[in-house]
Order: C-alpha cells, then structure tokens, then sequence
C-alpha cells in the first residue's frame, strides 16, 4: 500500500465514523448504542485500515478497548 492510499482509506474511515456517530445521535436516524459500535468495530477493524495505520506509524500500538479490570487500572497524576 502506498502513503497516498493509506491516507485516503483512513480519511474514509473518519469520514464514516463521524456518520456513524452523527446518526447515533440524531433521533430521526435512530442508530441504536449496539448497532453503531458493532459498525465502527467493523470499520475500524478492517485490514485495509489496520495497513494503512501500520504503514503511517509502523512502531504504534494500538490501546486494547477490553476495560482493564479495578486493580489494573493505572492512577494517573496520583502519588
């Protein structure tokens, strides 16, 4: 995949999470909690995305969306 193409599908993929979002919150789309993030999982999950993030930032980790559990959660700004 080449720089130019990996910015193009990670555009479109903004683009169609921030119509995912948009129709969540619009009462006349009725977008359901489940169903808008079972789409932007999908969108967001795709191999095209997962090349093109890689090629932009090859040494980036993605954080895990699994909620850590209470005692392995990190207290930040705390001593």
């Amino acid at each position: 995949m080449q720089m130019k193409n990996a910015l193009l599908a990670l555009t479109e993929a903004v683009r169609r999470a921030r119509l995912e979002i948009a129709c969540y919150q619009d009462p006349t789309c009725r977008g359901s909690a489940e169903g808008t993030v079972d789409r932007l999982a999908k969108l967001l999950g795709d191999e095209e995305i997962n090349a093109a993030m890689a090629l932009i930032d090859p040494d980036a980790e993605s954080p895990s969306i699994v909620p850590q559990h209470d005692d392995q959660r990190q207290t930040v700004g705390r001593h």
